[in-house]
């Protein structure tokens, strides 16, 4: 838009110059009745000297009172200097006086921006720091004000200011250019005042003009310039940046989804059916280390084909016959299933007593369903949220058909499947359809008593046991354990839906009162004789009541004491998850305190934070004592939640842009708070730490949960980053204490690191520069950009990105565009 504009201004000043000197004075040009239109008065006054503005020969002129400025002449004719003072540097070509260039295209290198030349000196992007420029200044920011509101604004093109520091602005600022605005806008005001008035329509545009223009083009090319690591030194411009930040969060799956007519549970039919490269047995998926003996046989693949006809329809019945998967590519996806499974902390489908004859082929069409969405194949993937589909239609006419289904286990599980696939599938229909259908299965275990511990027997065999009656036992207690290791997963499941769509979670933690699950080694024992074998070595055959997890929050030391007698990865993730419901509850009895409220004694949320500061404190030693036994995975929780404790994860989420500008205006304060307080320094540690266990997990394991956890660390790296250039740039410019973080000669702090002094330093004093490891050195916190960047690469791994799944696609997008909007609001 503007290269078209420049190439027509410079067009039609060419012509207009070489007229001036060619055509007759008489010849009929059109010019303004008050001024010549080309021709210069006798003496210009002070304020359109200073601007570089033109005037007219009656005093006071049109703009001055207009404007309501004083209207002066130099004294005794002597002409007003108006150009800048210039630093002393040596003199390059962009330097040298701009002249007109043959061709319109050469305008980007022949004008330099008025800015970037003088950034060194002026910090907060004065367009001009003329002493004269104090004539234009409103009375409130002339040069009896405060040198703060003077270093916090910025020069319109008419001599007005435009407050330059995030959600203050009372006039829209000017939109830089990026990736979703691409057009730059000016001030509306701008074409009121300006063009009306001192420009005629066909763009005779002045000096001050043609500066600006150039001012939009160096900082609107966000992505032809190399990003500036040193950005610190800008102020921010966040509503520019908010906006883009909103628009990115809106096309995420975290956004609010909003239905349109071609959204329902039949779109997606068309992908059941799938080509014969695909479902050819070369290409099916054979995993080294099957876990289910059997395989699925053709009756099988029937009786999921029958329930596929019955829901799907007629329009798709034809194409759906005709390329349906076969049982050889069904069976790989539920073999796939399992065998991902093995490697999962939350394992709670038991494989060794799963017989595929004896299944129902709805939990087939489940499995085969959850296993294509774990898939790096699009084409598969897509083909298991269409069969999901098809399940979770079903499940209504079996619930329906047959009440006593709501406490059949293989039902559960294949509830509990479609909204666990549903929730992660990265699409906004299926996670909100996820979420409004988990109330109906955590009603039925709840009805069930599934969360009480009377309806859990103690199964246990005898050094005597063999036969039927060891393969009887073995079969009832992998039925319990199924169960609980369900309830287990349900509420983990529902503390992280509750954590990535920041609601209430329906499970509280105090109604588990359930036995926590019971040693990986049993659950994974491949027959009766193995089940035995482990069970009499864990020691669970001694009398004892195992804790649950209501006992371990009442004492974390259980974890250690019991360590040998219950699955500690997951019992500890479950643990983890009750503490973040506990660290969530702290953060909504904390947002009725704010601004004295009158009925809620702040005091009282200080010392929760203290108590919570301590549990997890405590616990941090507990998983340094267990660490053997404990994965990378676990820390990343832990840290993710140990990170929520010194954040909002609401007020940051809007300040990013979750809803509109109106709501991040809004919690701006609190944000520039949090921003003042070391728990701002505490929260981006844990992130650091957060960025550190995912670096060390296991390929393809930054997924779901753990991949959210990433993004919210990447997060609270922008937030501090955003707000730390908002409050610095309304500080005194040259002041000791303005931006100690990312200024004056602090070390490196790495986030990502070992807790050494530096970084003991940087929490409580904030001096340091906080950074992260990466491959190409450090990234600084201060280039949000480079942040985001980094942790993009993080999550995809060595994967390309139609490999990743469709959910850490759209976290990482999300990412990008934030990190895109805090470049452009620099």
């Amino acid at each position: 838009m503007f290269d078209h504009i420049l190439k027509r201004s410079h067009t039609d000043l060419m012509k207009r110059h070489a007229a001036s000197h060619i055509q007759p004075r008489d010849s009929k040009r059109r010019c303004l009745p008050s001024y010549p239109k080309n021709g210069r008065v006798s003496q210009a006054c002070k304020t359109c000297a200073a601007s570089k503005l033109k005037c007219d020969e009656e005093k006071p002129c049109r703009r001055c009172r207009e404007k309501k400025l004083v209207c002066n002449r130099a004294q005794n004719g002597t002409p007003i200097d108006t150009s800048p003072p210039r630093p002393q540097r040596q003199a390059s070509q962009s330097d040298q006086t701009p002249h007109l260039p043959a061709d319109a295209s050469q305008v980007h290198a022949t004008f330099p921006p008025p800015i970037d030349g003088q950034i060194d000196q002026y910090p907060n992007e004065m367009v001009s720091p003329n002493a004269e420029m104090n004539n234009h200044v409103p009375v409130g920011l002339q040069s009896g004000s405060s040198t703060d509101d003077r270093n916090s604004v910025v020069f319109s093109v008419d001599g007005t200011f435009f407050p330059d520091c995030i959600l203050e602005s009372l006039i829209p600022s000017l939109s830089r250019t990026s990736d979703l605005d691409p057009l730059p806008v000016l001030p509306q005001d701008y074409f009121h005042t300006e063009l009306d008035h001192n420009v005629d329509f066909d763009f005779d545009l002045t000096d001050v003009d043609y500066g600006v223009i150039d001012l939009f083009n160096s900082r609107g090319a966000v992505h032809h310039n190399a990003h500036n690591s040193d950005g610190a030194n800008d102020c921010g411009d966040g509503d520019s940046g908010i906006a883009i930040g909103a628009e990115a969060y809106h096309r995420s799956s975290l956004s609010a989804w909003k239905p349109a007519h071609e959204d329902h549970a039949f779109a997606d039919q068309v992908n059941l059916s799938v080509s014969e490269a695909i479902d050819s047995p070369e290409a099916n998926f054979r995993p080294d280390r099957r876990i289910l003996s059997e395989r699925l046989s053709p009756s099988g693949r029937d009786l999921i084909f029958g329930m596929v006809l019955q829901t799907s329809q007629r329009a798709n019945l034809t194409r759906i016959m005709k390329s349906f998967p076969s049982s050889q590519l069904l069976d790989s996806l539920i073999q796939y299933y399992f065998e991902s499974q093995s490697y999962h902390i939350d394992s709670w489908i038991h494989g060794p007593t799963f017989r595929m004859k004896e299944e129902p082929p709805d939990i087939l069409a489940a499995l085969a369903a959850a296993g294509a969405a774990r898939s790096t194949i699009p084409t598969i993937r897509r083909l298991g949220y269409a069969l999901m589909e098809i399940v979770r239609l079903q499940m209504s006419v079996k619930y329906e058909s047959d009440n006593s289904t709501t406490r059949d286990l293989r039902a559960s599980q294949t509830f509990a499947l479609a909204i666990d696939v549903g929730l992660w599938s990265g699409n906004a229909r299926r996670t909100e359809i996820a979420e409004s259908f988990q109330q109906p299965l955590v009603t039925m275990l709840r009805r069930a008593l599934r969360f009480r511990r009377s309806v859990y027997s103690n199964i246990a065999p005898s050094a005597d046991d063999d036969g039927d009656v060891l393969e009887k036992k073995w079969r009832e207690w992998a039925h319990s354990e199924s169960f609980n290791r369900l309830i287990h997963h349900m509420f983990l499941h529902d503390a992280q839906s509750a954590m990535m769509l920041n609601v209430n979670p329906i499970i509280s933690y105090s109604e588990l009162e359930l036995p926590l699950p019971a040693p990986r080694s049993l659950w994974e024992a491949k027959s009766a004789k193995d089940w035995k074998e482990a069970y009499l070595a864990s020691g669970l055959s001694s009398r004892g009541r195992t804790p649950s997890l209501v006992d371990s929050l009442q004492d974390l030391s259980q974890l250690s004491a019991y360590q040998s007698r219950i699955d500690l990865q997951l019992s500890t993730l479950a643990l983890i998850h009750g503490l973040s419901t506990l660290v969530s509850e702290y953060h909504r009895q904390k947002c009725i305190t704010k601004d004295h409220s009158k009925h809620w004694n702040a005091l009282v949320i200080s010392s929760r934070h203290q108590e919570l500061t301590q549990a997890l404190q405590h616990l941090r030693m507990l998983c340094f004592e267990m660490s053997s036994a404990l994965g990378p995975g676990i820390v990343l929780v832990f840290e993710l939640i140990s990170m929520f404790l010194h954040m909002s994860l609401e007020e940051l989420q809007l300040f990013a842009g979750k809803e509109d500008k109106n709501e991040a205006r809004r919690v701006y304060h609190s944000a520039i708070e949090w921003i003042s307080s070391i728990d701002s320094r505490r929260a981006i540690w844990h992130a650091g730490q957060v960025v550190r266990a995912a670096k060390v997990m296991p390929p393809g394991a930054l997924t779901r949960f753990f991949a959210l956890g990433v993004y919210y660390a990447s997060l609270a790296f922008w937030s501090y980053s955003v707000v730390s250039k908002a409050k610095n740039c309304q500080a005194v410019v040259g002041s000791p204490q303005s931006d100690p973080q990312f200024r004056g000669p602090w070390p490196t702090v790495y986030l990502d690191g070992e807790e050494t002094t530096d970084v003991q330093r940087f929490i409580s004093l904030g001096c340091g520069c906080p950074a992260l490891h990466a491959p190409s050195g450090a990234a600084v916190i201060a280039d949000p950009s480079q942040i985001m960047d980094a942790i993009q690469t993080l999550l995809r791994g060595d994967a390309h990105q139609d490999n990743l799944s469709p959910f850490v696609q759209g976290l990482c997008q999300l990412m990008c565009d934030l990190g895109n909007a805090a470049y452009a609001s620099t």
